[in-house]
């Protein structure tokens, strides 16, 4: 494995460690811990990380990275961060945040075959749609869910990451026919 991925990973796992509580579910700006990150920081942190992993798993060999790619790979990690972020209060979110990383975290450490690659592709899919939809059943105030940006761009992202999988698993069908 990449020396810088491995850097990475070490980074961020301690900076998850030392990460202070959040408030979940659009409190802009408010923290329910004296020193935890507000909304902005969680959407800023999440992001920049997202984005930096995407870049270092863009400069390897992508067909090395088979089982997600880097972009499935960013999109899962960005709402992945945020759920665990927002989760420290909130045991569900804390669930779907850590099963988010738990799940791409294999595709690194383990040694995939194609079963087990499907099954990581398949779960991260059925991951992200319970936790989308979840989302809508929590919150039934559509004047709540407009001013939650932190929870909409979350919710973007898992978007992405289902249309992502939907499309590699297509493409992988038709090379295989």
């Amino acid at each position: 494995m990449n020396n810088r991925v491995m850097i990475s990973l070490f980074a961020l796992t301690f900076f998850l460690l030392s990460v202070s509580v959040a408030s979940a579910h659009g409190e802009a700006g408010t923290s329910s811990g004296l020193f935890g990150p507000s909304n902005v920081q969680i959407l800023l942190i999440s992001l920049s990380l997202s984005v930096v992993v995407f870049l270092l798993l863009r400069t390897k060999n992508s067909e090395s990275f088979s089982v997600f790619t880097p972009s499935i790979f960013s999109l899962a990690l960005f709402t992945g961060l945020v759920h665990v972020l927002l989760g420290m209060n909130d045991r569900t979110l804390l669930l779907g945040g850590g099963g988010v990383l738990a799940i791409i975290a294999s595709s690194l450490l383990l040694t995939m075959n194609e079963t087990r690659e499907r099954i990581a592709q398949s779960s991260l899919g059925a991951l992200s749609l319970f936790m989308f939809i979840a989302y809508f059943v929590s919150n039934h105030d559509i004047h709540y869910i407009l001013e939650d940006y932190l929870g909409i761009t979350a919710k973007i992202s898992e978007i992405g990451l289902i249309i992502g999988l939907i499309k590699n698993r297509k493409r992988s069908h038709a090379e295989k026919a």
